[in-house]
């Protein structure tokens, strides 16, 4: 992937699983670190956190964030990506398939500090919405729902 530009799904496969973005499985020859960076690209605004260096989600329902786990991941990314394979016919020509990123795959990916590193970090957790202090001007306002990344707080309703 080099600079903003983004392969999409299209044809029959748009149809099926919608314009998503699709990314390269990592081959012979290629690095784990780079796939990680080339999800991050897509992910980081999709409502993955980190909190330290574990990847986590937030359960609205529990009101807590839950470690992201490798089972998980491989699908959880097919809402936000398509990942694919190139593959070659008789005569050499490639063409990709489609595939969900295996479980060891996705846990080098987890794993990857160059991932987790540019998830946002949550520091704090609120269930409900609470005071928050700005501390240049010291005005005062309730946090929303949400993250707020000026805080590295995420609250729930």
């Amino acid at each position: 992937m080099t600079g903003n530009l983004q392969e999409v799904l299209c044809g029959w496969q748009m149809a099926k699983y919608g314009p998503k973005p699709i990314v390269p499985l990592p081959g012979d020859d290629e690095l784990s670190s780079h796939f990680a960076k080339q999800l991050l690209q897509i992910l980081r605004d999709k409502g993955i956190f980190r909190r330290g260096n574990v990847v986590v989600l937030p359960d609205a329902e529990a009101g807590c964030l839950r470690a992201v786990r490798a089972h998980a991941f491989s699908t959880w990314v097919e809402h936000h990506l398509c990942c694919y394979k190139m593959k070659f016919d008789r005569n050499g020509g490639p063409y990709q398939v489609l595939r969900t990123m295996t479980t060891e795959q996705a846990e080098k990916v987890l794993a990857c500090e160059d991932l987790w590193r540019g998830l946002p970090q949550i520091e704090a957790v609120h269930s409900a919405r609470s005071l928050s202090i700005d501390e240049e001007t010291g005005a005062m306002s309730l946090l929303q729902p949400g993250y707020d990344e000026k805080t590295k707080t995420l609250t729930f309703e």
